[in-house]
């Protein structure tokens, strides 16, 4: 009544109510969390519209911390809560804002481990992450707890990625008994609850398990950057900054003079270039992008890396969030005479989060014996034109790796869906040479263009292939996901990697297949 006609008594009375409501839902009860959401919410509004009165919001956040206290909390309400938490904490730059991130980010953590790791449940995921650990990266920067910060974005990014490593096979049981359970949170559920927490406390007692089922911790993060630094590019609503991690150090701040408006901006225009590629006044446009993008972003970084010793060609990883994920931080530069374009300073490379990168380091061939490489070439597929430089480009990496290694090669109507899966069944290198399909509403469907049909995202992830070492996507697309949540990073070349393959080489955009072919050729 009182957001109908604004009457100030309404929303006293209003404030009476909940006050009641709350009493009524003690802790453990599941209605409780939209109790605390309708009175903190109500408390903050009367602070606004009187002039800022200081114990509305005093009692507002009082009322919001209680969620930290909670330690079961799995349904989406819990979520929904400690996020309209976070959010009207930055608002009032309240000192329990990070508390809030923190709280939001566990209750998402604990959110999703009861969800199976079927793709029906990305929606899910999507929904739950928006902006949080961006935003949480950002709000721990912004006080100088920076370790803090590498823990929060790392816990609320590629999601999905993280909950299928955590567990290999999927749970729709226990997943179908929470999605009913998030309406109606009955004594049966309550009680499979504290039994999972007491068989998970019981496991993290044992030698070596004591993070089980926990994000990682900074100490553990690190180790990412044992090969060479990791440079996280953050894009927050609240600022956007770099910080560079180090194996043996603390990370270096980089802020960085953009909004996120702005790489939104930038990401978009450099999208819809990449659709034109190839017409005559994409170069200009192209290098107007880059250069942008090395004043705005790329350049602190070197000048960064410069002044903590990072010797010039150097291997380093770009660790994108957000929109960053879209932009080719690796091409940025001042593409002006006399000077160095960022390919020339350093080597790059990319990860979607610290701790694929630490996954795919920990996976170490168990045998010792003859390393297998296919070359798979699909040039005629069931849709899509014919790529007439499919056939050349096979015959190039069989030129080059016969000679070397024991070399199979699989073409035209050997390279079926079913095919291509045998064939990585006993070989652990591949080259990969088709159409790429992105599909950046639904990710899970995009696929690789074999003879018979797709070869999906949901055909790779279910595959248990043995020591896959290295990937060569010579394809479209390759490292391009769903187009509201890149943070998830769902894409074809981070299916091959999370299905074991250390290192894998994809594309950002449509590549003509002549120079694929060219590339191919100096690339082996």
């Amino acid at each position: 009544r009182f957001k109908q006609r604004g009457v100030p008594s309404d929303l006293d009375e209003a404030i009476e109510f909940q006050r009641a409501a709350l009493l009524l839902r003690p802790p453990g009860h599941s209605l409780r969390p939209t109790s605390l959401i309708n009175l903190s919410s109500s408390l903050y509004v009367r602070f606004k519209q009187r002039g800022g009165i200081p114990s509305d919001q005093d009692e507002a956040f009082e009322v919001f911390l209680q969620l930290s206290d909670l330690s079961h909390a799995v349904s989406h309400m819990d979520l929904t809560a400690a996020k309209s938490w976070a959010t009207s904490a930055e608002e009032s730059n309240h000192d329990s804002t990070l508390l809030a991130y923190q709280t939001a980010l566990k209750f998402l953590d604990q959110h999703v481990a009861l969800l199976s790791s079927s793709s029906r449940h990305f929606d899910v995921i999507r929904m739950a992450t928006a902006s949080l650990s961006v935003d949480a990266f950002s709000c721990s920067v912004r006080r100088g707890k920076l370790t803090t910060a590498v823990e929060l974005v790392e816990q609320g990014r590629a999601v999905f990625w993280t909950q299928l490593a955590r567990l290999s096979s999927p749970i729709d049981e226990l997943s179908l008994a929470f999605d009913r359970s998030t309406e109606d949170q009955s004594p049966q559920i309550r009680q499979l609850t504290m039994q999972w927490d007491d068989v998970v406390s019981r496991i993290r007692m044992l030698p070596d398990f004591s993070r089980f089922l926990l994000p990682p911790l900074f100490s553990d993060l690190q180790k990412a950057a044992e090969e060479g630094p990791v440079i996280i590019v953050n894009a927050s609503q609240y600022g956007c900054d770099a910080l560079i991690i180090f194996n043996a150090q603390d990370p270096v701040h980089v802020p960085l003079d953009i909004a996120q408006t702005e790489v939104s901006e930038l990401s978009f225009e450099f999208q819809s270039l990449a659709e034109q590629f190839g017409a005559s006044n994409c170069q200009n446009k192209l290098a107007s992008i880059l250069r942008e993008l090395w004043n705005r972003v790329v350049d602190p970084v070197v000048r960064a890396l410069e002044v903590s010793g990072v010797h010039r060609d150097s291997r380093i990883w770009w660790c994108p969030t957000a929109e960053f994920t879209l932009l080719p931080l690796h091409a940025a530069g001042p593409y002006e005479k006399n000077k160095d374009n960022f390919s020339h300073i350093y080597i790059s490379s990319y990860t979607p989060t610290l701790a694929t990168l630490i996954r795919a380091r920990q996976r170490v061939s168990r045998e010792a014996s003859t390393q297998h490489f296919v070359a798979i070439g699909q040039a005629n597929p069931d849709k899509g034109k014919e790529l007439r430089h499919v056939a050349p480009e096979l015959a190039i990496v069989a030129q080059r790796l016969r000679p070397v290694v024991s070399f199979t090669s699989l073409e035209d109507s050997d390279a079926t869906v079913q095919g291509a899966l045998d064939a990585l069944n006993h070989n652990q290198w591949l080259h990969l040479a088709c159409h790429g399909m992105p599909h950046r509403t639904q990710p899970f469907d995009s696929s690789f263009a074999m003879r018979d049909g797709p070869l999906m995202i949901k055909d790779i992830i279910r595959s248990n292939w043995q020591n896959p070492e290295f990937a060569f996507l010579s394809a479209c697309h390759t490292t391009v996901g769903h187009e509201k949540s890149p943070d998830e990073s769902i894409h074809l070349a981070a299916a091959m990697q999370f299905s074991g393959f250390r290192s894998v080489i994809g594309s950002m955009w449509s590549v003509d297949d002549e120079v694929a072919r060219q590339v191919v050729t100096f690339f082996y």
